[in-house]
Formats: C-alpha cells, sequence, structure tokens
C-alpha cells in the first residue's frame, strides 16, 4: 500500500535513527503496510520517550482504526484526548499544547471510528463535542448531519456562521456547511432549500479541483481497443487452483455495492477488505500512469513477466494485510473481497493476472446513481462527481466500458448485480451470487445487517439495516433541478 514510503522512511532511520517523527511515520506505514507488530512496537517505543505528545497518540489511534486490527483504536483515541487535555490545562515548553480546533478535529477522529464499528449514539455524542470546542470545525457539522441529528439550533448556527463568519472559514469549510445544510433540509423533507445547498457545495467542489474531463472520458473509450478479446485469452496467466482467488466489486459510487460487499462477508468462505487502493496503487507503480494509453504499453500488456509480478505483488500484499481472524489453518479464506469500485478499468487486466477469480459489477438505476453521487461528500478524489452533465456523461463511458467487458469476459468471471433486483428479491439476488461463486448457501448471508466488523464507506450507516426501499427514486421530487443530468443521460423521466 505505502511501500515506497516505507523504503524512504527505512533509509531516513538510518541516517537519523533517533528521530522520534521519523519513527511515528515509520511506524504508520508499517501497520498500514501488514506489518503491525513491527509497527505497533515502534510506535509503543516512541511514546514511551515522548507520553505527553498527543499528536503521536492521535496519529497512532488513526493508524489502528485504519489497519486490519481496529479493537485497539477505542482505547488509543481515549488515551491521545486524554493526553491532549493535559496537555491544554498545563502547557510545557517541550509539547506545543492543543488549540480547541485541535481538540475538535482529535474527537472528530474518534467520532469516524465510532461510526466504522456501528457506534451511532457514541459518535453522535463525539461530534457535539467536537463542535463544543469548535463550532468551526465543519467536518463536524457535515457528519452531524449524515446521521440525522440536526436541530433547530443546528440550522439557525450554521446558517449564521455562512452569513457573518465567513472570513473565519476557508472554501472547503463552506462546503462541507453547505453539503450539512443540503443534507439537514432533505432529511425534513425540504427539497428546494437542499438542492439549493447541493448544488453551491457542488460548485465549490468543482472549482477547486482540476478534472480534465476529455482526457478522463478518452482513457475510458479507448480501453477496449488494448483489451481485445484475444489479447485477454493468450496473455492470461495459468493458474492452477491453489492460489488465493479474488472477488473483485466494481461500478459507480452509491451502487448498492456495500450491501453486496456485506452480503458475501458473511459466507464463511468470503472476507472483506473494503475499498482497498492495491490494485490502482500497483498498476501505476508496474505500469505506469493512465495504464493503457501509450504506444509503449501495448508491450507492457504482453508481458507475462510483468503480469506475473502484478498478480503476485498483489495477493503478498493484500495478505500480509488481513487480520487474525481471517485466517484458518495458516491460510486465508476462499476469496477475499475487493470493493474499490474504480477497478473496472481493470477488469481486462484482473482476468488477466487472476483468471479464477471473480469480478461482481454492482449496478444500479442510473438517476438514482447520479443522484445520490450529487448529494454526498466525496473528498477523495471523485473529481467527476461535482457537476450533474459531467456525471452523467462520466455514467455514459462507465456504462459502454461495462457493456464491454460483459460481452469479452465469460459469465464465469463476471456477474452484474442490479441493486433494484436485490431490493426486490434479496434472497434471489443473494443466492444467484453465491452460486455464481461456486459456494454453498449460507443463511448467514441474509443477516448482512449484523455485522459486527468495521464498514469504511459513505453507506456506514444504511448497511447496518435490514433492506429498504426508500433508497429508490429518491431523486423525483427534485428532478425540475436535474435537467442537465436527464439530458445528458438521455432520458425523459415518467
Amino acid at each position: 500500500m505505502f511501500m515506497e514510503s516505507q523504503n524512504v522512511l527505512n533509509v531516513a532511520m538510518k541516517r537519523d535513527p533517533g528521530d522520534s517523527e521519523i519513527q511515528s511515520q515509520l511506524a504508520h506505514v508499517l501497520i498500514l503496510n501488514g506489518f503491525f507488530d513491527q509497527g505497533v512496537k515502534l510506535f509503543n517505543h516512541v511514546l514511551s520517550k515522548t507520553p505527553g505528545d498527543w499528536q503521536r497518540w492521535d496519529l497512532y489511534a488513526r493508524t489502528i482504526a485504519k489497519s486490519s486490527r481496529p479493537a485497539q483504536a477505542g482505547a488509543l483515541f481515549d488515551q491521545a484526548l486524554e493526553v491532549a487535555h493535559a496537555a491544554a490545562n498545563k502547557p510545557t515548553t517541550s509539547i506545543t499544547p492543543p488549540q480547541n480546533s485541535d481538540l475538535a478535529r482529535l474527537e472528530m477522529n474518534r467520532a469516524e471510528h465510532l461510526k466504522t464499528i456501528g457506534d451511532i449514539e457514541g459518535c453522535k455524542t463525539a461530534v457535539r463535542t467536537a463542535i463544543g470546542h469548535s463550532r468551526y470545525h465543519a467536518r463536524a457539522w457535515t457528519e452531524l448531519a449524515s446521521l440525522k441529528a440536526f436541530g433547530d439550533e443546528d440550522f439557525t448556527m450554521v446558517e449564521t456562521m455562512i452569513r457573518s463568519d465567513q472570513s473565519k472559514l476557508s472554501k472547503s469549510d463552506l462546503q462541507h456547511l453547505y453539503y450539512a445544510l443540503g443534507l439537514a433540509h432533505m432529511t425534513r423533507g425540504d427539497g428546494k432549500l437542499a438542492m439549493g445547498y447541493y448544488v453551491k457545495a457542488n460548485r465549490l467542489q468543482r472549482d477547486q479541483i482540476n478534472y480534465d474531463e476529455g482526457l478522463t472520458l478518452g482513457y475510458l473509450k479507448h480501453l477496449p481497443e488494448y483489451f481485445t478479446p484475444e489479447t485477454i485469452a493468450q496473455h492470461a496467466l495459468t493458474e492452477n487452483g491453489d492460489e488465493q482467488q479474488f472477488i473483485f466489486i466494481v461500478g459507480m459510487p452509491r451502487s448498492g455495492s456495500t450491501l453486496l460487499e456485506q452480503i458475501l462477508d458473511q459466507h464463511s468462505d468470503a472476507f472483506g477488505v473494503g475499498e482497498i487502493r492495491t490494485m490502482p496503487n500497483l498498476v501505476k507503480r508496474i505500469y505506469g500512469e493512465l495504464f493503457p494509453s501509450q504506444p509503449i504499453h501495448e508491450k507492457f500488456l504482453t508481458d507475462p513477466k510483468r503480469l506475473e509480478f502484478l498478480a503476485k505483488a498483489y495477493r503478498d500484499e493484500v495478505l500480509r494485510t488481513l487480520p487474525p481472524e481471517a485466517i484458518r489453518n495458516g491460510k486465508g479464506p476462499r476469496y477475499i473481497v475487493d470493493k474499490m469500485l474504480g477497478n473496472f478499468v481493470s477488469a481486462g487486466l484482473i482476468a488477466m493476472a487472476f483468471p479464477n477469480s471473480k469480478i461482481i459489477h454492482s449496478r444500479r438505476d442510473p438517476i438514482d446513481t447520479a443522484f445520490s453521487c450529487f448529494t454526498h461528500f466525496f473528498g477523495d478524489g471523485h473529481k467527476h462527481l461535482c457537476d450533474l452533465r459531467e456525471i452523467g456523461r462520466f455514467y455514459l463511458s462507465y456504462r459502454d466500458l461495462m457493456a464491454y467487458w460483459e460481452t469479452t469476459l465469460t459469465p464465469e468471471q463476471l456477474i452484474t448485480v442490479d441493486y433494484e433486483k436485490v431490493i426486490d428479491d434479496l434472497e434471489g439476488e443473494a443466492r444467484r451470487l453465491i452460486e455464481f461463486l461456486g459456494l454453498g448457501w449460507q443463511e448467514a448471508c441474509l443477516e448482512f445487517y449484523a455485522t459486527k466488523r468495521e464498514v469504511r464507506t459513505h453507506s456506514a450507516l444504511e448497511v447496518r439495516k435490514p433492506v429498504y426501499r426508500s433508497s429508490m427514486e429518491r431523486w423525483r421530487p427534485y428532478q425540475d433541478d436535474l435537467v442537465p443530468l436527464f439530458e445528458e443521460l438521455g432520458v425523459q423521466p415518467d
């Protein structure tokens, strides 16, 4: 995941072995790269020398929370906050005391962890505490709105900040506050006000990013020219059946993919690792940027050693980061589920590197998908999700590419699962999915909402509930504002 960073930090450690900052950063990447025990040992060593360093305690807690073994994260966040409050109350010359904004940030880090493990009440309390430290910590208001916990006083406070305190707010802060008001008004059923704030939030985000739509859509359009049926068939690796196998869930954000992952994760022969960037990072490292899109990439595509290296590196990295409960008799589960949706661009390469693995295309109604993307806060590189017309054009390019993969890959490699069908017939679609994987049916797959594991996606709240129909056609009250989207998608809602 962060192997290059680990190598750089190892070199830095040799040059300056006593630097606590280098040690902390190395401990951080060691844990995220799957060297858990080494990272924990190094963190404990650093903090034994600087027990009052609240920033390092916070880094330790956040690292554990993002790792494959998050059980101790709660206690570490508590420790970070205790040390931070002590530093604030009794400042010393050796430790920079936290400001109220720092305390708010620490509380929000804890709130995010509590949300991933399903402690919703604890999350609400932490968010309220963060706001108490600093009402200008805008991320807290977005989280409060997502928890459906906005009250009348909250509306007044946020609206007042936007109207009177803009000098204290960055563009990113304003974006958070607009999103918060949009979601809070939507929860209350006031669509007109909600869409007004969503438009403002998305416009702010779009103004701050550099998105080359022509380059992105052109890349998607030309992928089939490289991954022809003949190229995939002639250059795919040969597997003997003993290798660790994977399930890749691909598609658009907000398409029901977390629901599919949790259904699979309840099966004893499958283990979900969430949205990991292992595949896109390795493809970039081994094949280069925007692969394949350049003449040299045709040579790379037919290079067996490069493909073998990709397959081995992916297996090694994913297996190394599995938590202990996923390992049985020294082996991983039959299937490991990778839910990095953007891997849809790499479906051809995945089929070549892992011919016995499975690809699940999570698909949802295009208007529902686009509307949900537009009304959710994505702060992690989804550059094409800030403008209704751009969302519509990207969706069509994604749809065309997936249609190509569906006709190019075999029915044993790729299956498409529609969100609406899962909602209408959960058991039927779940059984179809399990049969596609060649696994025996287990009733636990229908109780996905009972998961005790952490869920690190935008659907962390929804997936802990049984299936519900309220997410279907949520766009209808707002359709007057969605005309640009309809025009790009070429649809006329009835």
